[in-house]
């Protein structure tokens, strides 16, 4: 439904023919949008502190050196 929307639909069409009303679909849409902009957040998490993995790895010694 959501797609339909995206692609072009007006929100009022696709509410008719779905039997719903317009301001559900609005809220739908609101609460997917809100969702994409959390997955974003959490992957530039998981890119930071895989970055703060690597540097912490290269910064450790090896196994075999002595101090």
């Amino acid at each position: 439904m959501l797609r339909l929307v995206a692609n072009g639909e007006p929100i009022m069409a696709v509410a008719r023919k779905m039997g719903i009303s317009d301001s559900l679909i609005h809220a739908w849409r609101k609460a997917s949008c809100k969702g994409e902009k959390g997955d974003q957040t959490l992957q530039q998490e998981v890119d930071s502190l895989r970055r703060q993995l690597r540097q912490a790895e290269m910064e450790r010694p090896s196994p075999g050196a002595r101090s």
